[in-house]
């Protein structure tokens, strides 16, 4: 059997995390750059792996983050908000979903899909909007050229959402970053192998060049 010569990148995120809202622009660019397909995973930090949420977190890591938070978004020129006014603020499970349908219904590397997440993540941390509520979510849509009756049927409650398919993929990602072993947000994953965190992005770029120096192609 012939190797399988081909990249495959992912990327496993929290949609409210402010990193991958910081890494979003060079992270999504790797696809138009590299030709690559983008597959957006969104996940919650995992903490079977070890992982630990903010709410848990010691008050001495909660001032690290908050100060390192500034510190990245000052260098990369993101009018980032440090606290915005709906965050936390509840699950962000309804924009997770509403990702992952608009992604099942146009593709993966969809490029509305693409910017419907960025538009999410860019609308939490540096418009300060209300990205846990359907109404919000059908706005951005529309901001990005998509159906909004799409989001809107994406995050409708189902009686039966064990059936549903995008509960289905949403239940995946979790399972499948958890064997990867991630355990925070985001990790960008290339042909399985993990790079965690914002500031690694630049090594993620590196390994995607090495295999295509290596004769891999773009998947």
């Amino acid at each position: 059997m012939s190797e399988d010569k081909t990249i495959k990148y992912e990327i496993f995120y929290g949609v409210s995390s402010p990193w991958a809202c910081l890494g979003a622009g060079q992270a999504y660019g790797f696809g138009r750059k590299y030709g690559l397909t983008v597959h957006l995973r969104p996940i919650v930090v995992i903490e079977a792996n070890g992982g630990i949420t903010l709410a848990k977190r010691p008050q001495a890591r909660l001032d690290y983050h908050a100060l390192d938070l500034r510190r990245t978004a000052d260098k990369l020129g993101i009018p980032l908000v440090s606290k915005p006014k709906y965050y936390p603020h509840g699950s962000i499970l309804i924009a997770a979903q509403a990702i992952i349908r608009v992604q099942q219904a146009l593709g993966a590397g969809a490029a509305r899909a693409i910017a419907f997440s960025w538009a999410i993540q860019n609308s939490l941390w540096l418009e300060e909007g209300n990205v846990y509520d359907v109404e919000h979510l059908r706005g951005l849509a529309r901001r990005v050229g998509l159906d909004e009756e799409l989001v809107l049927s994406a995050v409708v409650d189902k009686r039966e959402e064990k059936a549903d398919a995008g509960v289905r993929e949403w239940e995946r990602n979790l399972a499948d970053a958890e064997e990867l072993g991630i355990f925070g947000t985001p990790n960008y994953v290339v042909n399985g192998e993990i790079f965690w965190g914002r500031d690694r992005l630049d090594d993620a770029e590196a390994r995607i060049q090495e295999l295509l120096a290596k004769g891999y192609r773009a998947l």
